[in-house]
């Protein structure tokens, strides 16, 4: 059985958070074509002779324009954002708007989307209204609730909020309930 929470573990983590691939992809990219260029100017330069001329111009106005403050500021700024959103892609979770929980024998993985989908129906069904006119969204540590009551029939809020809570800790997740009701209900 250990091995078997080994796995479920390994997988449960791989399903809940988000791949860096995408932005590795793209930044070992961008290195490749920056590196292609300087070697494709290198060998250029070493194997015609006559444009030495002219690369060295490029390179004589390109050391040129950097002299000025502006221009270094702004390289400066860019180079300093690409390095904040590389570290940020790096080191921040990356989670995925999903749960998982393992028992002995399975591993179940659940979306937010369909928790919150559950918490409305339930709280629909606790309050007598349309299951249209709950919307609930389901976050990291609490659970969002909206109840648009029918005109003129009162939505008992004790009642909402803990069928809200039962709903999710029935699938054996945990969630703090926030519940609001629309001061305008709906004609029914």
């Amino acid at each position: 059985m250990k091995n078997e929470q080994a796995v479920y573990r390994r997988v449960l983590r791989r399903e809940t958070h988000a791949s860096r691939t995408s932005a590795a992809v793209v930044t070992a990219s961008v290195v490749i074509v920056l590196l292609a260029g300087v070697v494709a100017a290198g060998v250029w330069w070493l194997a015609v002779p006559g444009d030495r001329d002219t690369l060295d111009g490029w390179f004589a106005s390109a050391s040129a324009s950097a002299d000025d403050p502006g221009i270094r500021t702004a390289a400066g700024v860019v180079a300093l954002g690409l390095a904040v959103l590389l570290l940020a892609l790096a080191l921040l979770p990356g989670r995925l708007p999903r749960r998982a929980r393992s028992t002995d024998r399975v591993a179940l993985l659940v979306d937010d989307g369909v928790l919150a989908d559950a918490v409305a129906d339930a709280v629909a069904a606790r309050c007598g209204v349309d299951p249209r006119q709950v919307s609930a969204t389901v976050g990291r540590r609490r659970t969002a609730v909206r109840v648009t009551p029918i005109s003129g029939v009162p939505v008992d809020r004790d009642a909402a909020a803990d069928s809200a809570a039962s709903a999710v800790a029935a699938l054996g997740f945990s969630t703090t309930p926030e519940l609001t009701v629309a001061r305008q209900g709906v004609v029914s």
